[in-house]
């Protein structure tokens, strides 16, 4: 993706997790807060810009407008970086499945409430794009894991031996992801 003053933040990769957070309030203005740390933008190997920091900032800017674009951003306040010239290589461990600003900003629906008796576990997708998910020992059904193809799959799989291990029919499944469900997806 080409960076140029037409940019639309919204299109900017998210630099942190998966749930947009931001500990700010009110408006964006630079000229209050003068000393704060410029907003850096790295351009990622495979073309997509990631802010590095500044995140706060840019989800201040996007609550108010939503198109803003890099023109919004007071030039004295701006750092880009190419590929290559940052670390990349600590971003990746950071945030491996950076997703954009437009897709991390969505209102997502609240989580039914989770029953007293659930059984918890974590699944983790592993370098050769399987999924595993295991439990962490389940009451009369010890450590369970199994392996699926897709994170869907694993999920179903770990609910039928689950099932099957403490001889009941409803079983209320929480998997922790442990690592990114699925890849990157370039914004072009």
């Amino acid at each position: 993706m080409k960076l140029d003053e037409n940019t639309k933040l919204a299109d900017l990769m998210y630099g942190h997790g998966d749930k947009f957070i931001c500990c700010l309030s009110g408006r964006f203005e630079p000229d209050k807060y003068p000393n704060a740390p410029v907003i850096q933008i790295d351009q990622m190997k495979c073309g997509c810009w990631v802010v590095g920091d500044g995140n706060n900032r840019i989800g201040l800017i996007l609550r108010t407008n939503p198109e803003a674009t890099i023109a919004d951003i007071p030039k004295d306040i701006l750092v880009i970086s190419k590929f290559g010239e940052w670390d990349h290589e600590m971003m990746e461990w950071w945030n491996p499945c950076p997703k954009s600003f437009k897709e991390v900003m969505i209102k997502h629906p609240k989580e039914p409430s989770k029953p007293k008796n659930a059984i918890h576990g974590m699944i983790e997708r592993e370098d050769d794009g399987k999924f595993l998910a295991c439990t962490y020992g389940a009451k009369n059904g010890g450590t369970q894991i199994v392996t699926g193809r897709t994170a869907n799959e694993a999920k179903r799989l770990m609910e039928e031996k689950v099932k099957v291990a403490l001889k009941r029919e409803n079983v209320f499944l929480i998997l922790t992801p442990m690592s990114p469900m699925e890849d990157h997806r370039c914004i072009r």
